[in-house]
């Protein structure tokens, strides 16, 4: 299909106009919720501040030497991740009395009086649980406040704590589906000697001005649909007056030439003077024959490197599909055989397997000797797992996860090849060596009996990888 260059070029203008309008409403966007974030940070790290400054210091060390106590008397903390859970009630019942404590309740009447003066969501105490653990001490949340002794893990950026605890909680922004848009901050709290007894925490909601955010930024949005109608009905006009208009008399002159009868005397005659890159196309017209071959060679170029980029590309497309830590599958070609997996379902043909196999104590690996060490252990792991099923039909999912696909001849025999995986994972843990060689993993495995989706197939393997694991652990303690 044809199109003229009037229409070729409103559509350039208006594709222009429309990039450049949402290219201002993005970064709009985004200095804008810079400025709120910062603006939320700063307030947030203010309060956390000030509380730590105001806080009645002995209440706190009382509370927080109770806690403690308590805390090293219990064999298994459970972690706030357990919620509601029977084990997570039976922990925190052995904090239940400290509820009914001077120091509690009087730390819990200055913190919601802080709270209600700022007009924030919640102010709280929180302390180290040695080096595995943030202690809540006293909640001044109103609803669903966290219980003296409620464990949260201590995750990877907030472990700079341990070795200096003065540093704090630099505010941070989280986004999550109980608790919607929070900033999160916190300031250590000093005995008289100057020890960190605990840490003032405030947490304020952000989801109303995100709110106002948005639609900040759709009125903008529609302020700026409007200014670019307005551009691009006044750039058609001139681009129609200084362009359009020359070309087209250039192409009446073109039509009406018979290179037969040497007649370009209409072509000659013709005035354009527009002093820009029409003239030179007009003044070049009459050399456009003696080009032909010149613009012949740059087509061929062009097509060399069109196929060079081919081959990049599809050079880029098998890096994508392979996991750079060990050479199998990535989570992409895993994703990809999935797709052919559920092809194969349509069609009534498929026979199938998944197994799951997942490294166990990577953390604690990492952790003690360092990630270099845990990636000797992923490889270690992937190597025995690739003497035992197909490297073709084995991905790297995760930090310490694999699955294999299992087809033909291998999903009969999946209880001999599981049995094998067992029996290397069985000596490499029982062979003496450092802890990223003496690796173990957990194995689950299940077959395609006429599940939905591929999914299924994969729960029912991850669950029965799980059940081994739970049992490895057990068979540990």
């Amino acid at each position: 299909m044809k199109h003229s260059l009037r229409k070729k070029t409103v559509i350039l203008i208006v594709t222009i106009a429309v990039v450049i309008g949402l290219t201002g409403i993005l970064v709009s966007s985004r200095f804008i919720g810079r400025l709120i974030d910062s603006s939320y940070e700063d307030k947030a790290r203010d309060i956390a501040r000030t509380m730590a400054a105001v806080i009645d210091t002995e209440r706190a060390k009382t509370l927080n030497d109770a806690v403690q106590a308590i805390y090293r008397d219990t064999e298994e903390v459970v972690y706030s991740d357990d919620w509601g859970s029977p084990e997570f009630d039976a922990y925190i019942a052995r904090y239940a009395a400290l509820e009914e404590s001077e120091a509690f309740q009087g730390l819990l009447a200055q913190l919601r009086k802080i709270q209600d003066v700022n007009d924030v969501d919640c102010l709280y105490l929180s302390s180290l649980g040695g080096d595995s653990a943030f202690l809540y001490l006293v909640d001044g949340a109103y609803e669903d406040a966290c219980p003296p002794g409620c464990a949260d893990p201590i995750y990877e950026e907030n472990r700079e704590l341990l070795y200096n605890p003065a540093r704090g909680y630099p505010p941070y922004i989280t986004n999550t589906e109980p608790y919607g848009w929070l900033v999160t901050a916190g300031a250590p709290v000093y005995d008289e000697d100057g020890g960190v007894i605990c840490y003032a925490m405030v947490d304020i909601s952000m989801d109303t001005v995100r709110g106002e955010q948005a639609r900040f930024i759709t009125t903008l949005a529609a302020g700026l649909a409007g200014l670019t109608v307005l551009i691009c009905l006044v750039a058609i006009l001139i681009v129609n007056r200084v362009i359009i208009r020359p070309i087209n008399r250039l192409s009446s002159a073109a039509e009406h030439y018979d290179a037969r009868l040497g007649d370009s005397s209409e072509i000659d005659n013709l005035t354009i003077k527009t002093h820009d890159e029409i003239q030179s196309l007009y003044s070049s017209f009459k050399q456009m024959t003696h080009d032909i071959e010149g613009y012949i060679d740059n087509l061929m170029r062009t097509s060399n490197e069109l196929s060079q980029t081919r081959i990049k590309a599809s050079q880029m497309d098998e890096l994508a599909h392979r996991d750079a830590l060990t050479g199998v599958g990535s989570k992409l070609a895993y994703n990809r055989e999935v797709q052919a997996l559920t092809a194969e379902m349509a069609r009534g043909d498929a026979r199938f397997g998944i197994v799951m196999i997942d490294l166990n104590w990577l953390k604690k690996l990492n952790d003690s000797y360092g990630h270099e060490k845990g990636d000797i252990a992923i490889r270690k792991i992937c190597s025995m797992i690739c003497s035992v099923f197909d490297k073709n039909a084995v991905y790297r999912l995760g930090g310490d996860e694999f699955a294999v696909i299992l087809r033909g001849d291998d999903c009969a025999g999946v209880e001999h090849l599981v049995a094998e995986f067992k029996t290397l994972v069985d000596a490499s843990e029982n062979s003496g060596g450092e802890p990223w060689e003496a690796v173990s993993a957990a194995i689950g495995y299940a077959l395609y009996d006429g599940d939905d989706t591929v999914n299924d197939v994969f729960r029912r393997a991850d669950y029965s990888m799980y059940e081994c694991k739970k049992s490895m652990k057990a068979a540990r303690v």
